[in-house]
């Protein structure tokens, strides 16, 4: 996926501020799940989202990391 996409992922995630569900991602933006989940493990690579499993295998959930996950307040 190209760095674009990267980034237009990360955007609508980081506005989320919380846990969203593979499926309703992949809905909102359009695109297949395979294609998606491989875009998020590009980013969890480099940090920037969260990646996890719900209590079955197989619903996946990611959230955006920011800055307010790194700072204390």
């Amino acid at each position: 996926m190209s760095r674009r996409r990267k980034e237009i992922v990360y955007k609508v995630l980081a506005t989320k501020k919380k846990a969203v569900a593979l499926q309703h991602l992949s809905a909102e933006l359009e695109t297949s799940r395979p294609e998606l989940l491989s875009t998020l493990k590009e980013l969890e690579s480099d940090g920037l989202v969260e990646l996890f499993y719900g209590k079955d295998k197989a619903s996946i959930f990611v959230k955006a990391k920011t800055l307010a996950d790194y700072v204390k307040v």
